[in-house]
């Protein structure tokens, strides 16, 4: 049996990236996962890829309408949530804190931290006692890098949500985890880069490993996190960045 045998996982932003490896893995583990978008093509395409154990909800986790929707397709189950993966997020372009407006200000916080904590208030009924949250916080969280500004705070306050929901929500035997990437191949590390092999280069002279990490390695620390091998694990902050904010 798999380590997610017979749950219903939530799994937002569930269509590309660490969000769709996170969903493979736990469709691997056994479970039904639930995975989200905006996009309407890309739910279609990653639902059908990911075959029958995977439930294709398009809305934006920045939308409180949209949340009401997710939550009334997961009512329609008619199941409980066991594991909610809380990873929609976004950032723009690097901007200094001289030039932030506030619409690049709501762009990033309105979807990375305002939408990660009403994402769980909204599922909230539909949760499990016993079950696991595990918000995607990031290394940026705290490492400060120039030019943004939003998404560094914001992606703190995600690592600090995790702390406030196991202090609320763990005597119902819920538990509440951050997992902080670091550069991950994906298409956003690939947008960084511009495919150019200098710049991967003097990043990964930073990661101790001297690589940047695979979206299915983050998936297995989420995994751990949502499962009951990390039973007794709560309000914590799992890094997976080869050791780049570490050493």
């Amino acid at each position: 049996m798999g380590l997610l045998e017979g749950k219903l996982a939530v799994v937002t932003a569930g269509t590309a990236g660490i969000g769709k490896a996170v969903a493979t893995r736990f469709i691997a583990e056994g479970a039904t996962v639930v995975v989200t978008s905006p996009f309407p093509d890309e739910v279609a395409a990653a639902a059908a890829e990911l075959g029958p154990q995977a439930i294709g909800v398009v809305g934006d986790a920045a939308d409180l309408g949209d949340l009401d929707a997710l939550a009334a397709a997961v009512a329609a189950t008619g199941r409980r949530i066991d594991v909610l993966h809380v990873n929609a997020g976004r950032d723009v372009e690097a901007t200094d804190v001289a030039d932030m407006t506030p619409e690049k200000f709501d762009a990033v916080a309105g979807l990375t931290f305002r939408g990660a904590l009403f994402t769980v208030q909204r599922l909230l009924p539909q949760i499990a006692d016993g079950a696991s949250i595990v918000l995607t916080s990031s290394i940026a969280g705290t490492n400060g890098g120039p030019g943004h500004a939003v998404y560094n705070a914001s992606k703190a306050a995600v690592r600090s949500l995790a702390r406030t929901l196991t202090a609320e929500l763990g005597h119902r035997g819920i538990r509440a985890n951050a997992v902080s990437p670091g550069p991950t191949r994906t298409a956003l590390f690939e947008q960084f880069t511009g495919g150019s092999a200098d710049v991967e280069a003097a990043v990964t002279e930073h990661i101790p490993l001297r690589r940047v990490g695979r979206p299915e390695e983050i998936a297995a620390a989420v995994t751990f996190l949502a499962s009951d091998e990390s039973s007794f694990v709560a309000g914590v902050e799992l890094t997976v960045d080869g050791g780049m904010s570490q050493v």
